[in-house]
């Protein structure tokens, strides 16, 4: 549990956001009774109170009734989404506990494939704890953190029905262009094995599971590192790089066995192709995913 700050706070308020001063002393109550709050709703986490004290300071600080406007935050929520920023692995099991069930609900409303709504589900955790800042540091508290989340749950649905649609759309074309950086052996690959491959891909992509495609769109789409991998899961960064080479490697197997049982080839031939056909693997996967 964090440590009592006292008449700090008002000192904090008052640095965050200078405009509060004339409320000090109101505001103070009413934030040492938020912190209360939330404290035994978290017992557990360690959480810096005067970063809490801060962002509810930026959460009140423009509005006519600052005292009232902080009796009316979501305390609880705040104090929890700005432990999750510390990539506390205690903070992310607790939000993972209180919102999972939740986040998946509101997408499942939108009608979305069960595969679609892991995936958005995913998407959403991702943006919330990782880059810079990650998505959790804009929450404020304004609202419930639960309510904010379906709201950002589902402009990220949107988002992605929408990007699904165009990639459908474009992808043949796209595929029908010439690399300028193709050699000859590639180019015909891509002319005589383009659907053959396509198809032996998806099908192994397919037979992955969730965490394992999740995984790949994490190093090839977001570009996160390990140890940013690893705080999604809560693991060390090398648990997060063996699950990611097992998903490479499992994606790579499948991908050559469904293409070989496709394409009847001499075996004189077949070494050179399914090279090729691993050499297209890591592009296939910034395409598709």
């Amino acid at each position: 549990m964090a440590t009592q700050p006292g008449n700090q706070i008002a000192e904090w308020l008052v640095a965050a956001a200078p405009e509060l001063e004339p409320h000090a002393a109101p505001l103070e109550a009413a934030a040492e009774a938020a912190l209360a709050r939330a404290r035994a709703a978290w017992p557990a986490l360690v959480v810096d109170e005067r970063d809490v004290i801060t962002a509810m300071a930026g959460a009140i600080c423009e509005t006519g009734d600052p005292v009232g406007a902080l009796g009316q935050l979501a305390a609880e929520d705040l104090y929890l989404a700005r432990a999750c920023l510390t990539g506390s692995s205690e903070a992310l099991t607790a939000f993972a506990a209180a919102y999972a069930t939740t986040l998946r609900a509101s997408l499942r409303t939108m009608g979305l494939a069960a595969d679609v709504v892991d995936e958005v589900a995913n998407d959403v955790q991702t943006k919330l704890f990782t880059g810079s800042p990650p998505k959790i540091a804009t929450y404020s508290g304004r609202a419930a953190l639960a309510s904010w989340l379906r709201t950002v749950a589902t402009r990220m649905a949107v988002d992605r029905v929408r990007r699904r649609d165009d990639s459908s759309e474009d992808e043949d074309a796209l595929a029908a262009l010439p690399d300028p950086t193709d050699g000859p052996e590639l180019a015909h690959f891509r002319r005589a094995y383009h659907a053959d491959f396509k198809a032996a891909f998806e099908q192994a992509l397919a037979s992955l599971g969730v965490r394992e495609r999740n995984l790949l769109r994490h190093q090839f789409v977001d570009n996160l590192t390990m140890e940013e991998i690893g705080r999604i899961y809560g693991v060390h960064k090398t648990t997060a790089f063996r699950w990611l080479e097992a998903a490479r490697t499992a994606l790579s197997k499948r991908t050559r066995a469904a293409f070989q049982q496709r394409v009847q080839v001499v075996s004189s031939d077949l070494e050179s192709i399914l090279r090729l056909v691993q050499s297209q693997i890591d592009l296939s996967l910034s395409r598709v995913l």
